[in-house]
């Protein structure tokens, strides 16, 4: 993480113009971004933060003096555009000189000179109106785009278009729940979540390499759909802290507090596509099995048989076995009460993980528990205080607007999310007799 530069099999984020996009870089593979195709073998040794352009398939490194000069607006702008008119006929170039141009070689920004050039009402607009223009014509013939380190705050925008995929997750409403869970350096988290493994990594990246991160499910296949935490290229020290135990490995304790086995299927109602995602992470275990035929005989068993399968089949059943005793160290974590916040941010009601994993909890610490919906928080904040293991309780709902902040420019923008979803944020105690 601490590596500026892009080695082979990072992850890398594609931005242009706010439009933003994770590639995994392996040597000759194709890109396709912006409807552009390029090979990325060019961008192996450079560093993040670097701008490139698309010059028939190859990309071309650009300076940073070049940026600027294609940022700048090539003439002094008018007054206003009162007297402007929106017509065909202020452009001398036709779309067949244009395609001739492209034929011939020459490159974006040779093309958008010539439409400067042959615009009658460039020279006459205003400063903003050029900007806008430059901006819509290198959109269109200059393939730049900047290959930025993958962060949190650029992988919400990779969902901006699905938000549902994060539970509509925000980047200040993720800081909200990294601030009230009291993660930092060393911490023991176990977090319940449903989001591609947004939560996951952002708490993973907090911890800086120390502490532990537990992700509990909520069945017996812990591999849930967990694909942002590839994007963010942690290394295998990091990767070491991360843990993984299904619900159902937590033994619940008579405590005084009713407690009931969490039936998710039969307490809540859960969405089809959690559902479908539920029944994917079930396929990996089944080809773990052994192929079995029994119409051939012992001969053709024993040539199917070879050295390198069965050498395969000791690596699985190795890996199968560290995976387990991985499982189970960290049931023991958690059952041994050494955890030191809980965070949940799932699809479904969170309140029958919340009354299984109280118990586990010592008092004096700390709970988060987000929701895209007030009413499963309601239901929680409830059950909390009659049960009396919960001090402090608060509901929080952050409220964001997003600013453009240009010379003379300086606004809202116009297009905003509704909702970052509610927080029940709460310290545990132990129960009063």
């Amino acid at each position: 993480m601490a590596n500026n530069i892009i080695a082979d099999g990072d992850h890398v984020i594609f931005k242009r113009d706010g439009t933003c996009r994770v590639f995994q870089i392996k040597p000759d593979r194709q890109a396709y971004f912006e409807k552009v195709k390029f090979t990325v073998n060019d961008l192996i040794g450079q560093p993040f933060g670097s701008t490139f352009k698309v010059d028939r398939g190859n990309l071309v490194k650009l300076s940073e003096t070049k940026v600027l000069e294609l940022e700048q607006v090539a003439s002094e702008p008018g007054a206003d555009n009162r007297n402007l008119l929106d017509s065909e006929s202020n452009q001398k170039m036709r779309l067949e000189d244009i395609q001739k141009m492209k034929s011939d070689g020459l490159s974006g920004e040779k093309i958008i000179e010539e439409l400067v050039e042959n615009s009658e009402t460039f020279d006459s607009k205003t400063s903003f109106s050029q900007a806008k223009y430059l901006k819509k014509k290198k959109k269109k013939h200059l393939q730049m785009f900047t290959v930025l380190k993958p962060t949190a705050r650029l992988v919400m925008e990779i969902f901006s278009k699905e938000p549902a995929k994060i539970c509509f997750l925000r980047p200040d409403t993720v800081s909200q729940i990294l601030n009230f869970s009291n993660v930092m350096y060393g911490s023991n988290v176990a977090v319940v979540e449903t989001c591609q493994g947004l939560v996951l990594a952002c708490v993973l990246e907090r911890l800086g390499g120390h502490g532990k991160v537990i992700h509990i499910v909520p069945n017996t296949s812990d591999t849930l759909c967990r694909q942002v935490m590839n994007y963010f290229n942690f290394t295998k020290d990091q990767l070491d802290n991360f843990y993984s135990v299904p619900i159902t490995c937590l033994k619940v304790e008579t405590d005084g507090i009713q407690h009931k086995s969490l039936n998710i299927n039969s307490s809540t109602e859960i969405p089809r596509d959690t559902l479908m995602s539920y029944s994917r992470t079930e396929l990996p275990a089944i080809e773990m099995l052994p192929d079995r035929t029994d119409d051939v005989n012992e001969a053709e068993k024993s040539d199917i048989m070879t050295e390198e399968k069965e050498a395969e089949k000791k690596k699985r059943e190795v890996k199968r076995e560290e995976k387990q005793k991985r499982q189970e160290a960290a049931a023991a974590f958690i059952q041994n009460k050494k955890l030191d916040s809980l965070i949940i941010a799932c699809k479904y009601n969170p309140l029958p993980v919340v009354k299984k994993l109280i118990q586990f909890l010592p008092p004096s610490r700390c709970v988060v528990v987000y929701c895209q919906y007030i009413e499963p928080l309601v239901e929680c904040y409830a059950w909390i205080k009659e049960q009396q293991v919960g001090c402090q309780l608060k509901f929080s709902e952050t409220w964001c607007r997003d600013y453009q902040v240009l010379p003379n420019q300086t606004h809202p923008v116009i297009n905003m999310s509704g909702t970052g979803g509610y927080l029940l944020t709460y310290t545990t105690v132990s129960k009063l007799s």
